[in-house]
């Protein structure tokens, strides 16, 4: 599983300070009085000052004042392109993604070659869901910088998204050559692996992953390739690690579960599906996992009730509707075990068709 990006599109690359170049004006004053008066400055010199400012503040958190005071430095100096780069990264850090954009995208217009402008612009039309773009954004970015770890690091995530797992690998590859202790690029790398069925190879991208940064999810996904390859011992071990770092993670609950069932213990399984049901009550997937164990213990009620829960929360679950009709057999609802099975076939589950042949 990669790991989910909704929360880490927080990294943003601030454009270093300009100094602004006050001239030595004692030749002016016959006392010779250094200060110099706001109304001396050149424009170019107060929108440097005022940029500085607009810095400091960022640094500081304070991301209004930022845009204020990059909006000055601005309206002084029109084509000042770090200023727009940093009011656009104030503007991401409120969440006001299409000022961001418009500011990134002023940025590139005065310059092409700003990988910082280009890796903003991807990252808010990400955020939009405008995958293409975002990709196209990142691809600049790397084509002026080909050190940009993160450019590569996204772009990776979007072509994972769109199952492009070789294309993936290779920018998360290219993230890692320049940033070598880039943990999530590993993990990520590894889920590609994983997909492709690298087994060996998933594993070592997850162990390298967590000797830089020991992560719940990267256990998490450790354990699921030790399923997949039958090592559901060594699965368990990984999944109660990833819940030992991270007790609400329901997912782990669920995967933890998948592995007892497949080793026959069903109670423990019911267990830890029930738990992750607790800490998500809306999680679909655990309720049918549920009742798959439930039917192992000939709790045809109980698995039938589970499938209703899980086909209630997703109606579109053609799992549930299987495991609901075969239940329902147990139950001898024979027409509701029917009417199941063909909706099941109809959303895709092959095997459903083995179960409808009897049915008139």
């Amino acid at each position: 599983m990669i790991k989910n990006t909704t929360t880490v599109f927080t990294v943003l690359l601030l454009a270093g300070s300009v100094s602004a170049q006050v001239k030595d004006t004692a030749h002016h004053a016959a006392g010779g009085n250094d200060t110099v008066k706001a109304t001396t400055l050149q424009p170019a010199q107060g929108a440097e000052i005022n940029y500085n400012t607009g810095i400091a503040d960022f640094g500081k958190g304070d991301f209004k004042t930022a845009i204020t005071d990059f909006d000055q430095a601005i309206t002084l100096k029109p084509d000042f392109e770090q200023a727009y780069l940093n009011r656009g990264n104030a503007k991401f850090k409120l969440k006001d993604y299409s000022g961001a954009l418009s500011d990134y995208n002023k940025a590139t217009a005065l310059n092409p070659n700003d990988d910082k402008a280009w890796y903003g612009a991807g990252m808010t039309q990400n955020i939009a869901g405008t995958k293409e773009l975002a990709m196209d954004a990142f691809s600049k970015a790397i084509l002026a910088n080909n050190k940009n770890a993160e450019s590569y690091f996204y772009r990776g995530e979007i072509k994972f998204q769109l199952k492009d797992y070789a294309g993936a690998s290779d920018d998360f590859t290219n993230a890692i050559n320049n940033k070598q202790d880039y943990a999530d690029a590993y993990n990520d790398r590894g889920s590609c692996k994983t997909e492709l069925k690298d087994y060996k190879g998933a594993i070592e991208d997850y162990t390298h992953s967590i000797t830089i940064n020991k992560s719940a999810f990267t256990y998490n996904n450790i354990g699921s390739v030790q399923r997949k390859s039958g090592n559901n011992d060594d699965a368990i071990a990984s999944y109660s690690v990833a819940i030992a770092l991270k007790p609400d993670y329901f997912e782990a609950y669920n995967n933890r579960g998948t592995a007892k069932f497949n080793k026959g213990d069903y109670d423990g399984a019911i267990k830890d599906f029930s738990k992750a049901i607790e800490l998500n009550n809306a999680y679909s997937f655990a309720y049918n996992n549920r009742a798959s164990a439930e039917y192992k213990l000939n709790k045809y009620q109980d698995a039938k009730n589970d499938c209703d829960k899980a086909i209630t929360l997703n109606p579109n679950y053609g799992y549930a509707y299987l495991n609901r009709g075969i239940a329902e057999e147990m139950l001898r609802l024979s027409t509701e075990a029917c009417s199941d099975w063909r909706k099941a076939a109809s959303l895709g589950v092959a095997s459903a068709s083995d179960y409808t042949q009897d049915c008139q």
